[in-house]
């Protein structure tokens, strides 16, 4: 296994500021300002060491000017890094330890996979023999064995892009920083170096923060999400929480698919056009009082035949369209009883092979209660912000 950690007494520290923190990094207060704009606000948080940590929002929202902060890249107008008690906010980046990939692989053409490899392993006093160690195991680790003569040009990419985590790997970082590694690659390739990428984060136990503003991304690769927007932080939670039980109405929208109906709350009483709901538990808070909009999620919904008995949560609806996403079908449905909203509903494929649903046909709605996330009306503004870049 690689070394990951390094002697935090090194010349690069020396003059750091001890502090007690036993998180591996520490943000506090953190803002940045590009002339009159602010791109981040406030932000604090904290990593530890071996975890998987998501940036994830939309264009413009201040992920990718945070991970350069990080970096060192970028210089914060206010507040503090501290990473293992140590004060880092002012170092340069090469004094962090901190491994850095980019979106554009950045391999030099003229090297080949040997030389852009090892290419930061040069200037640091390593004998020929231990270098062609830590090559070996990188080739093993990114599985590009027997490919070290050949440039870039001659490999695909995300060969390109394996070979540039592994450069990035090759001098034991501190912590990885990853800046929307994935983006350039088609959608297969991007899936398979994903669960390639996390597993070798996990082999290593090497501290990794990852900017995307893939959602799908976030979710299956981050141990938590930091979900943000307009330089701000949103909500911190891991994927299920982020998920399930998004805090504001950005998150809900910007995280999946989800359903978006105005209603009205008094007491414990949720009403959405003509149906009357209890409120779920999580949601039952005085600002959830007066205007809302309650959000369900299109799997939480269930069609049922439009013979079913009525019960006090489904709902005559009529199917408009079906939309065939291979491992479900989405259905379209049109709910009078909700003020003719249009609602998403997913079908599973089995279910929709046992009781198959058409366009036009009248189906029976179940709207569950406790699947609905509850947010006051004024939080509709963000609606606009969901859509990523």
């Amino acid at each position: 296994m690689l070394d990951t950690t390094r002697d935090m007494s090194s010349a690069a520290y020396a003059g750091a500021t001890k502090v007690n923190s036993t998180s591996f990094l520490s943000i506090r207060n953190i803002e940045k300002r590009f002339g009159d704009f602010t791109a981040l606000r406030n932000i604090s948080l904290d990593i530890e060491a071996g975890e998987f940590v998501c940036f994830l929002g939309p264009s413009g929202c201040g992920k990718s000017t945070l991970l350069r902060i990080i970096a060192g890249l970028e210089r914060q107008n206010a507040g503090t890094l501290r990473s293992l008690s140590n004060d880092i906010s002012n170092l340069p980046p090469a004094q962090r330890h901190f491994g850095i990939l980019f979106q554009s692989y950045a391999l030099f053409p003229n090297l080949n996979v040997r030389e852009n490899i090892v290419y930061g392993l040069r200037n640091g006093h390593m004998k020929r023999s231990e270098i062609d160690s830590r090559l070996a195991e990188l080739l093993d680790l990114i599985d590009l064995r027997g490919s070290e003569r050949k440039y870039p040009a001659q490999l695909s990419g995300g060969q390109q892009q394996r070979v540039a985590l592994a450069r990035a790997i090759a001098p034991s970082p501190r912590l990885l920083l990853l800046d929307e590694p994935l983006s350039a690659l088609d959608a297969k390739v991007r899936v398979h170096l994903r669960q390639q990428i996390r597993d070798l984060q996990k082999r290593l136990g090497l501290t990794t923060i990852m900017v995307t503003h893939d959602q799908e991304e976030a979710l299956s690769m981050a141990d938590r999400v930091v979900a943000m927007r307009d330089g701000e932080i949103d909500q911190i939670g891991t994927p299920t929480e982020i998920y399930h039980t998004p805090r504001t109405l950005f998150v809900a929208g910007f995280v999946g698919k989800m359903n978006i109906l105005p209603g009205k709350v008094a007491g414990s009483r949720l009403t959405v056009g003509s149906l009357e709901l209890p409120v779920p538990k999580l949601y039952d808070k005085p600002e959830n009082q007066g205007s809302v909009v309650a959000c369900i999620r299109p799997e939480q919904m269930r069609l049922l035949p439009g013979g079913e008995p009525a019960n006090d949560a489904a709902l005559d609806a009529q199917v408009v369209h079906l939309e065939f996403l291979g491992a479900f079908w989405r259905a379209k449905i049109i709910v009078p009883a909700l003020n003719n909203a249009e609602i998403a509903a997913d079908i599973g494929c089995r279910e929709m092979n046992e009781h198959p649903v058409t366009v036009g046909e009248r189906v029976r709605a179940l709207l569950p209660s406790e699947a609905l996330v509850i947010f006051p009306a004024e939080q509709t503004k963000q609606l606009g912000e969901v859509a990523p870049a």
